[in-house]
């Protein structure tokens, strides 16, 4: 009876849904994605999509959406800070294969200020 070893790079682990890291999350470049922002802070925070004009102001518990495609913009970034321009910490979730949920908290020490789409499909937070 001979044993069967499986190597690796053969075993994939499975893709990060809640509570992720910086490069955890992976799209397909040329993928639809739909960006969900919440704020779960106590006070207002700002969005802005680097490159575009458009500021979006947004309430404590109200959510945001965009939609994009992967790759199609180049490196897509997202800044976004608090009415004190103070910086929050920003949670990463993948519900679904289409869409990337960015939680906003009320942030300690350690902070972000941008989420990032990489043309490559990585998600990175900083």
């Amino acid at each position: 009876m001979g044993l069967s070893l499986v190597s690796p790079e053969a075993v994939e682990a499975a893709p990060c849904t809640y509570q992720c890291e910086s490069n955890q999350i992976r799209f397909v470049p040329g993928q639809a994605i739909t960006i969900e922002f919440v704020n779960n802070t106590n006070g207002m925070v700002s969005l802005e999509r680097v490159l575009d004009i458009d500021l979006h102001w947004l309430r404590p518990d109200a959510e945001f959406a965009i939609e994009t495609m992967v790759g199609a913009d180049d490196n897509m970034s997202l800044v976004f800070w608090d009415e004190n321009n103070r910086s929050v910490n920003a949670v990463l979730h993948r519900p679904n294969a289409e869409t990337l949920k960015i939680e906003l908290l009320p942030s300690g020490h350690d902070s972000d200020r941008v989420v990032h789409v990489n043309n490559d499909g990585r998600v990175l937070v900083y």
